[in-house]
C-alpha cells in the first residue's frame, strides 16, 4: 500500500513538473505585439539604448516634432541628436496614458545615465511627453510629437516673447 501511494505521488509530481514546459513562457512585447502606448514607449527606449536607429526612425512620423528647453526640432534634427546619445541605463516611472481616439498622450519621468556628445550624463531626471497616433490601413502606432525637460525646471518669465510672437 505505501508503495502505491508513493508511486501515485511521483506520478502527480511528474505531471505537475511537465506542465511547466507545456506553455510557452510569456515573451516581452515586440513592435508587432505591443498593444498600448506604455509598451510603445518602453520599446522605443529599448531601441534607443541599443542604438537601433533604423527601428527608431520607423516609429517616428515624417511630420514628427520635438520640443526641448533649448530647441524645437524636426524629425531629422531629433534623430541626429539621438544618434549622439549613448544610454547605458534608464528607468521609466510615473507613466500616465491619456487616450483620445486615434491618439494617445503618454507622460512620464525618465532617469538616464550615459553620455551625449562625449559628455557624461549621470542619473539625470527628465519629464517626458510623447504623442502616439494610429495610422494606416493596418493600423500601426507612430510617434508624432515629443517633449522633454529636466525635472524641476522652472517656468521662464511669462513676459518673454514666445517664438513667432510679435513684441
Amino acid at each position: 500500500m505505501p508503495r502505491t501511494s508513493a508511486l501515485a505521488g511521483l506520478l502527480i509530481l511528474m505531471g505537475a513538473l511537465s506542465a511547466c514546459t507545456m506553455w510557452k513562457e510569456k515573451q516581452p512585447p515586440t513592435w508587432s505585439s505591443a498593444t498600448g502606448a506604455e509598451q510603445f514607449e518602453r520599446l522605443l527606449w529599448k531601441e534607443i539604448q541599443a542604438a537601433n536607429w533604423a527601428e527608431v526612425e520607423r516609429h517616428l512620423a515624417p511630420t514628427f516634432v520635438s520640443v526641448s528647453p533649448t530647441a524645437v526640432e524636426d524629425r531629422a534634427s531629433f534623430l541626429e541628436k539621438l544618434r549622439r546619445l549613448v544610454v547605458t541605463e534608464y528607468a521609466l516611472g510615473e507613466m500616465e496614458i491619456r487616450p483620445s481616439g486615434n491618439d494617445m498622450v503618454v507622460t512620464y519621468t525618465v532617469t538616464l545615465s550615459g553620455s551625449q556628445d562625449g559628455q557624461a550624463i549621470s542619473a539625470q531626471n527628465w519629464r517626458v511627453m510623447t504623442v502616439w497616433q494610429q495610422v494606416g490601413e493596418e493600423p500601426t502606432w507612430t510617434a508624432i510629437a515629443h517633449s522633454h525637460m529636466p525635472e524641476g525646471a522652472k517656468e521662464s518669465d511669462s513676459s518673454a516673447p514666445v517664438s513667432g510672437q510679435k513684441q
